[in-house]
């Protein structure tokens, strides 16, 4: 592939749920599961909430859930326990998710070419085991879950090893991905898959249902004006 993207990209980094692995609708539904038990007018708004809300750290979920959509007290150590319970619930099922289109195939033409990073909202550990488990850890220069969020966790990415953002590739599944990318002014190519009804995107955005065109994107992105 072109010599071009290697010579003009700092960096690429991945959300994972979505991106790397079809493991986003997995967790939307591990959520769903905790409240089925709710009146449907509850449990649909929590549905509409989970359809829009990815790339949130968990934490953040349960509490807009639970404050916002049922208006029950909350408590950290309720918050704590509910996304302890996530964490049970949902590792083992993500472990074992597909990979999406394209995308080892990627990771495995770049590694070493260039910096490939993995930076998501799941809690760093657990994220780190998960990507152990599918032997992906050496595809990446690092590893990056939460906490910070995404924004935070982007801009320091960067910083520490001085990336230039007009260098810098951001490859993301939800609104909060493209969010993090622009409040750090780095590019930003959107994965939808074809069966979604409305991308989380801006309509300008370049969007692709997986990653099998990601070269072409790449180097389309960082091609001379």
């Amino acid at each position: 592939m072109s010599y071009a993207i290697e010579s003009r990209l700092d960096a690429v980094v991945f959300d994972c749920d979505g991106v790397i692995l079809d493991s986003a609708g997995l967790k939307r539904n591990v959520f769903a599961d905790f409240y089925r038990d709710q009146p449907p007018a509850l449990y649909r708004a929590i549905i509409a909430y989970l359809s829009r809300g990815g790339g949130q750290p968990r934490d953040v979920k349960f509490h807009h859930i639970e404050a916002h959509i049922l208006g029950r007290p909350i408590s950290e150590a309720r918050i704590r326990a509910l996304s302890t319970q996530f964490a049970e619930r949902a590792e083992a099922q993500v472990a074992q998710a597909p990979t999406i289109a394209g995308a080892i195939e990627f990771l495995d033409r770049w590694r070493g070419k260039i910096p490939l990073y993995l930076l998501s909202a799941t809690p760093q550990e657990e994220l780190r085991r998960v990507i152990k488990k599918r032997n992906l850890t050496d595809h990446f220069d690092d590893v990056l879950g939460a906490p910070p969020d995404k924004t935070n966790g982007l801009s320091t990415l960067m910083a520490t090893h001085h990336y230039d953002p007009s260098r810098t590739v951001m490859v993301g599944d939800s609104y909060n991905d493209y969010r993090a990318a622009r409040s750090n002014n780095t590019n930003f190519v959107g994965i939808a898959p074809s069966k979604a009804k409305t991308p989380p995107f801006p309509e300008d955005v370049i969007t692709q249902p997986d990653l099998r065109n990601l070269e072409e994107i790449l180097e389309a992105l960082q091609r001379p004006s």
